[in-house]
């Protein structure tokens, strides 16, 4: 019903003249920032600077996401009514494709965010894991929200803790929120070891098989499991 009724409203956005009003997109735009486009999925380094409205525009697809700093923004809906919203870091976001709004940030520092546009209708379906344990849950990972499109996961990876050898059954879009490095051992082949940085996003499609151990940070990372 609340898909239903978010069509609907983005249906009746008309121009003077009474035609329908073509809306462009919420990205690009000043203040966001691509970080990765593949066949899956957007993502989006973006925030909204106090006094700069976005201007009318429709989300083409579903969303997830984290806020990675706080901040504050006016949401303008399509008949006009303003709402305030307060936002602190740390939190997910997930946002049903057709909806449609203005957004104006109103704090200094601004609101930031990385944003993950869904380009699937829906879901795809899960790799089976076989003989090996899937690469989560796991005890260092804290899920964060799950539903039919995506599995979210805050999770560190300690320093000289090596994990058992498993399997990435789903694509993963992680968002690196602190240094480090992560040495990964197939099953065979030799080990490598990769530099995470934070603020950057990587991504990993499923069937990958390895065990992973941090030799320096820990990293930390939220971690976003396409369904």
């Amino acid at each position: 019903m609340r898909r239903l009724v978010i069509a609907l409203l983005a249906a009746s956005v008309v121009v003077a003249t009474g035609v329908t009003q073509t809306l462009p997109p919420p990205f690009p735009r000043d203040g966001a920032t691509k970080l990765l486009d593949n066949e899956r999925v957007v993502v989006w380094d973006v925030t909204w600077p106090k006094g700069v409205s976005t201007g009318m525009h429709r989300h083409p697809y579903d969303m997830t996401g984290v806020y990675i700093a706080p901040g504050d923004r006016v949401i303008t809906a399509v008949d006009g009514a303003k709402r305030p919203v307060k936002t602190a870091s740390g939190g997910i976001i997930w946002q049903f494709k057709g909806l449609t709004h203005i957004e104006e940030g109103t704090s200094d520092p601004p609101l930031h965010a990385i944003m993950i546009e869904l380009k699937e209708a829906g879901p795809i379906g899960t790799d089976p894991s076989g003989d090996l344990p899937p690469a989560f849950p796991r005890e260092t990972a804290k899920p964060l929200l799950e539903n039919e499109r995506v599995r979210v996961w805050d999770n560190i990876w300690p320093v000289g803790q090596a994990g058992p050898v498993h399997r990435h059954v789903r694509d993963v879009v992680a968002v690196w929120m602190a240094d480090g490095k992560l040495r990964a051992t197939p099953q065979a082949g030799a080990p490598t070891v990769t530099e995470m940085k934070r603020l950057t996003v990587t991504y990993a499609k499923r069937g990958i098989v390895h065990s992973e151990e941090a030799i320096e940070g820990p990293p930390r990372a939220y971690v976003f499991e396409l369904k």
